[in-house]
């Protein structure tokens, strides 16, 4: 078993974690903004991180509990709150928890695991306990929506390379650092549909002198249907599926699987 905590807690690379200037940063705040925008009722964040979704939403006005893992990025999203106005801080609920394994004494209108972070759980029986602690969680008439990456686009072709991929640069307000991270795809798991990306990243401080951080980041990959069998076999039902947040129908080279959901009527 590959324990999800000890290989994913972003000991080293938190700090850098909101430093990423990919497209994908970016284009789903809006969509998240939007999609609870006219529903009443709290949101749940699932896997919040340093509450790059979570802090624009209770900006917003809404009421938001985050659940993260990971201490390192809960210590960076508390770093972002101490400069937030008190209203703004009072709506946002952080928690300490792991996204297949949480008993809150609430439910929610709107349930959110964006940002690929499905992909973090990679074993079947963990991605389960997810759904159905969600499922759980989830008012009758609320939405769920889960997006993830298309990173099987790859496998077919070939997914290990000792080709060194640019993800992005830039520059550490806070520091002044220049943070340059690439990436290498080592290894693959095809009976897991696991991969192992190598993260790299060089730092550059300001006196000219330098660093190098690297991580082994294991991800799952999935493919459409096997996400689209998950969440029916798991009491949802799709409502709306999206292969980028420009709403675009899903192919086979979409970047993303984005699924909005409801849970399945009884009748």
């Amino acid at each position: 078993m590959i324990d999800i905590g000890e290989k994913n807690l972003y000991l080293n690379d938190a700090q850098f974690y909101d430093l990423d200037t990919r497209e994908v940063t970016k284009v789903d705040i809006p969509f998240y903004r939007d999609l609870v925008s006219d529903r009443e009722g709290d949101i749940l964040e699932l896997a919040c991180g340093t509450g790059r979704i979570t802090i624009p939403l209770a900006k917003a006005g809404h009421k938001i509990w985050g659940i993260e893992y990971s201490e390192s990025m809960m210590k960076q999203f508390n770093i972002k709150m101490e400069q937030l106005p008190r209203a703004v801080v009072e709506r946002i609920h952080l928690l300490h928890g792991d996204m297949s394994h949480f008993s809150l004494s609430r439910k929610f209108q709107s349930i959110l695991l964006p940002c690929r972070s499905f992909q973090l759980l990679l074993e079947e029986e963990l991605e389960i306990a997810c759904l159905k602690c969600i499922h759980n969680h989830l008012e009758d008439n609320g939405v769920f929506v889960i997006d993830v990456a298309n990173f099987g686009k790859n496998v077919a072709n070939g997914w290990v390379s000792e080709t060194e991929y640019f993800d992005w640069e830039n520059i550490d307000p806070k520091t002044g650092n220049k943070i340059n991270r690439t990436h290498i795809r080592k290894e693959i798991d095809l009976e897991k549909q696991i991969i192992f990306p190598l993260k790299i990243y060089r730092i550059t401080y300001p006196d000219g002198s330098t660093n190098t951080i690297t991580k082994r980041s294991p991800w799952k990959y999935f493919f459409v249907d096997q996400i689209r069998n998950l969440l029916t076999a798991n009491k949802f039902e799709i409502i709306k599926e999206m292969g980028d947040y420009e709403g675009n129908p899903i192919s086979k080279e979409s970047p993303e699987f984005i699924f909005i959901c409801q849970k399945k009527s009884e009748a």
